[in-house]
């Protein structure tokens, strides 16, 4: 069902810039939806999420829903109320948690786009169509849903269908208390609706009600499988962005939670469990200390020394210098060949340094970590030259910096991942530096003011034949 039209790229995160269809009118780009529910015990609250799926807007031959049930006891039941491609998925071992249950059902989809939907959601009518329409037009959407927080005790099945039918979901709660997502309402206010840029966008991303196609889903590898509770959503939301994702709220996608959110009741106590994991997995000064000289499981730079015909000891100068500045929060890919002659000088020189990694092939990009960094072989950094440099990128004017260097075939590059990836996908390698200037911006700088050069008087001073950066090899 998955399919493969490229489909316009946004700048930064502008989703204004993009026409959906209004809800209700016919489109000449359908896109089928896969509905993927993780629920662990709630039968109650699963009836009233499918009965309300039941009656979308969304074409029913173009939805199918699939449920996990993460080791319920006992075990759970499609009830009579519910789509007609409904599938029942049991997770019995492998793996714990909402994020495990999403990517397993995410796994079993075939739709060309993953909606994923808490258990205790009741959807409004256009809810899902209201996402579907932005997948339409554009790859890279991130969509996010909306909810209102309201006791439903005493509704039925059968009361949740006919209210949602009728496209009047409010009146199936009418008098009692609702409360609104509040601290996401926070976020968008000061952020103009997610369109103001800046690298924490990803921060309103919650499992209730987001969506992606399932390429970016492939891309970005899917819901993590962490066990502790209040980290899956806000890190999936975090690699979606540094993927490339557009982060679309969509109100359109409106729903009913049925009951408080856990972060209402307890939320001191989980926020204080999981800002460990979160630390090493989010590479984002709001949740990591800053602490010189710790390793994280996700560094916040990943630098790619490529591959060169210099010696090892303008490749150890290079790498050396990076690893002796001011900003460690890094990992430096280093790609050699292991068949040289001096291979073996590689391997013994960086085998106990836990930040150089010794590749065979240059990575795609670096990653998860929010920038990615280009170093030719041959290039000395100034101890604070890099501080100096990330400094700059973190103003968010420039997708791309490119940073020249006297003497040097190829510029030293810092790269926000994210346009690196949307870039990929909007042309692929040929266009990738232009694309990239449309859709972010480039900005040049001469490396002799930040503290960058060459090898000064070596016998070994040129780099490898031909041009090597992002996107041309």
């Amino acid at each position: 069902m998955i399919t493969s039209a490229r489909r316009v790229a946004a700048k930064r995160n502008d989703w204004r810039s993009l026409t959906p269809r209004a809800l209700g009118d016919p489109t000449a780009t359908p896109v089928s939806v896969s509905v993927v529910i993780p629920a662990h015990n709630g039968q109650f609250e699963l009836d009233l999420a499918l009965a309300a799926l039941a009656v979308q807007s969304h074409p029913a031959e173009l939805l199918e829903v699939v449920v996990v049930d993460d080791r319920s006891e006992p075990p759970l039941r499609l009830p009579e109320s519910r789509p007609e491609h409904t599938t029942l998925v049991r997770v019995e071992g492998g793996g714990h948690g909402s994020g495990h249950a999403r990517d397993v059902g995410a796994r079993r989809a075939g739709g060309d786009v993953l909606l994923f939907i808490d258990a205790d959601i009741i959807a409004d009518r256009q809810h899902v169509e209201a996402h579907a329409r932005w997948h339409e037009i554009i790859d890279d959407a991130v969509v996010l849903g909306f909810r209102d927080f309201v006791d439903v005790e005493g509704i039925t099945a059968d009361q949740v269908r006919s209210a949602v039918e009728q496209g009047d979901i409010g009146a199936l709660v009418e008098g009692r208390p609702k409360e609104p997502h509040l601290w996401i309402d926070q976020v968008l206010e000061m952020t103009e609706d997610l369109t103001t840029d800046r690298e924490d966008l990803w921060r309103p991303v919650v499992g209730a009600s987001v969506s992606t196609r399932s390429a970016l889903y492939e891309e970005m590898g899917g819901f993590a499988h962490f066990p502790r509770r209040g980290i899956v959503d806000t890190e999936f939301g975090y690699r979606c962005f540094t993927a490339g994702g557009v982060i679309i709220p969509e109100r359109a996608a409106y729903s009913l939670h049925q009951g408080q959110r856990s972060f209402a009741t307890n939320g001191k106590e989980l926020a204080r469990k999981r800002a460990p994991l979160i630390a090493n997995y989010i590479a984002n000064p709001r949740y990591r200390p800053p602490v010189s000289g710790r390793q994280w499981a996700v560094p916040y730079l990943q630098v790619i020394v490529p591959p060169s015909n210099r010696s090892f000891s303008a490749v150890r100068n290079t790498v050396d210098d990076l690893l002796a500045n001011d900003f460690d929060d890094l990992s430096i890919n280093v790609v050699f060949d292991p068949g040289a002659d001096d291979a073996d000088l590689y391997v013994d020189y960086w085998q106990s340094e836990g930040r150089v990694r010794l590749v065979t092939e240059a990575p795609r990009s670096g990653f998860p970590s929010p920038a990615t960094m280009m170093v030719p072989v041959g290039t000395r950094l100034a101890g604070s030259a890099l501080s100096g440099l990330m400094a700059r990128w973190r103003t968010w004017t420039h997708g791309l910096l490119s940073v020249s260097v006297t003497d040097a075939e190829s510029p030293l590059e810092l790269w926000a991942t994210r346009a690196l990836h949307r870039s990929y996908r909007s042309s692929g390698e040929a266009g990738l530096r232009d694309n990239a200037r449309a859709l972010f911006g480039e900005e040049w700088l001469a490396g002799a003011d930040h503290g960058i050069g060459t090898e000064s008087g070596a016998s070994d001073h040129r780099f490898a034949q031909g041009r090597y950066h992002l996107g041309r090899r």
